[in-house]
């Protein structure tokens, strides 16, 4: 069956529709869902929806009256919890015969929510700065959702896994982690699960989502130090009020185009650079406050960060909390003159 890019199609899979928005192989597209999010699916697993229009404009045309007792409650899924209360990434190895033995393939890759919460999911594979799979989508409460394969090589390098999740109803409740799976890890898993006879093994993302703390410090005088002024520079008042920041991005992405061939120490001096800079043109322009957005990760960026912001004069304080905009992911710098 043939698609082409803004085609409207039908997923068998899970049974929504959308539009193909991108081809990323041979047999695998984009499609952005009618109800939201988008993600990759074979194209096996598509069909044109026209059919499937027509037999339900026909349905409704016949029009019949329902009396009380033929009204039935819906129908509820029957999934039975597999795992404890949690939300979980979950790893099926698949098996080949090669000659006389049996060895892993590829191993597939689901997320279980085992919860009564709905959750706005992002997810990144990333193997040595190279994206293998990126997908954003709604996770349903009690439901299993397939994401995509990965080659057992790839998955014995240790690929980082980026999981964020969202509460639907209540955006403060706000997770991210970075997982990786070891080798030596992964092989005691692969040996439990044949050990037990069971088809796949787990990692536990969170049992629930707890809002963070607010975190603010207050820097105290007696740890400052003077950002250097460079008395040569010549600039009118005016002009720098014009270049002045008050939302500074920090992620990678933003800064270098080419950031996928960086090494994380490169990365991160970058991102420093930046923030250095933005830092001293908001003193040097009497800004109130600034925000610097970091993101969450594992936190090497926004650490530093603290720990400069502490040895900075003119810092009065600065505050890391849930923002509607940057989530836990940023810090808002204010200034005293």
């Amino acid at each position: 069956m043939k698609f082409s890019i803004g085609d409207p199609v039908y997923i068998k899979s899970n049974d929504e529709e959308g539009k193909i928005i991108e081809f990323i192989s041979n047999d695998m597209a984009k499609v952005k869902a009618d109800e939201g999010g988008s993600y990759h699916v074979y194209l096996s697993d598509l069909e044109h929806p026209y059919l499937r229009w027509f037999l339900d404009k026909n349905k409704k045309q016949k029009k019949t009256t329902n009396h009380i007792d033929q009204i039935f409650p819906e129908k509820k899924s029957t999934r039975q919890k597999q795992l404890p209360d949690g939300v979980y990434l979950v790893f099926f190895p698949i098996y080949v015969i090669d000659g006389m033995e049996e060895r892993i393939d590829k191993v597939k890759i689901y997320f279980y929510n085992e919860t009564e919460n709905e959750y706005l999911a992002f997810y990144d594979c990333f193997l040595k700065n190279e994206n293998l799979f990126s997908l954003e989508t709604k996770i349903f409460p009690n439901q299993d959702f397939y994401m995509h394969d990965v080659k057992f090589e790839d998955i014995a390098s240790a690929p980082n896994f980026k999981c964020r999740f969202i509460d639907t109803f209540n955006s403060q409740l706000d997770f991210e982690n970075i997982i990786s799976i070891k080798p030596k890890k992964l092989f005691e898993y692969i040996n439990n699960i044949k050990f037990d006879n069971k088809a796949f093994f787990h990692v536990l993302l969170f049992e629930k989502i707890i809002p963070k703390p607010k975190k603010e410090v207050i820097v105290h005088q007696t740890m400052l130090k003077e950002v250097e002024k460079n008395e040569e520079n010549h600039f009118t008042f005016k002009d720098a009020l014009s270049k002045s920041k008050y939302v500074v991005d920090l992620h990678i992405e933003k800064l270098y185009i080419n950031y996928k061939y960086l090494a994380p120490s490169e990365m991160l001096d970058i991102q420093l650079k930046e923030f250095q800079n933005a830092l001293e043109f908001a003193i040097a322009t009497h800004q109130k406050s600034i925000f610097f957005i970091h993101g969450i990760g594992k936190g090497s960026l926004k650490n530093e960060i603290h720990l400069r912001l502490n040895q900075t004069k003119w810092v009065h304080k600065y505050v890391n909390e849930y923002n509607n905009k940057y989530g836990y992911g940023a810090t808002e710098v204010f200034f005293r003159y």
